[in-house]
């Protein structure tokens, strides 16, 4: 009888471990996506102030800077996407009709590469401006 209840007890336990690291996983998760929607649209207001600043005297440039925003507004866009279609994957996985969204899966992606080559043409712009300093003084 004792035992019954000690391994009761350590049955709930592990049920409660888990329930906790799913429920940490997913938090992270939707964590990770509204911090490259806040950074992406940080991004896109960074770059329409340097151009309002700065400006442009190449087409190249002025394709720099719509790239990095394009980029910036498909990673939101996806995120978007991301956190709504994540409760509908949610309560699937619970009526057990799926365990895995190829979709989801696909996004996430999408968003991640999109958000690196925003940063990676942002970064080309801020040496493309910084230069330009330089050769000005």
């Amino acid at each position: 009888m004792v035992e019954e209840k000690k391994d009761s007890v350590e049955q709930q336990k592990k049920v409660e471990y888990y329930a906790a690291l799913v429920n940490a996983w997913i938090q992270t998760k939707m964590d990770h996506d509204k911090v490259l929607i806040t950074l992406s649209a940080g991004g896109i207001a960074l770059l329409v102030s340097l151009l309002s600043t700065v400006g442009v005297k190449q087409y190249w440039e002025l394709g720099l800077y719509i790239l990095a925003a394009l980029c910036f507004l498909v990673t939101i866009v996806a995120c978007i996407f991301i956190l709504e279609r994540n409760s509908k994957h949610i309560e699937n996985v619970l009526a057990k009709k799926a365990t895995e969204d190829y979709l989801l899966s696909r996004l996430d992606g999408v968003s991640r590469l999109f958000f690196i080559h925003g940063m990676i043409f942002s970064l080309l712009i801020g040496v493309v401006t910084a230069v330009k300093q330089l050769n000005e003084c």
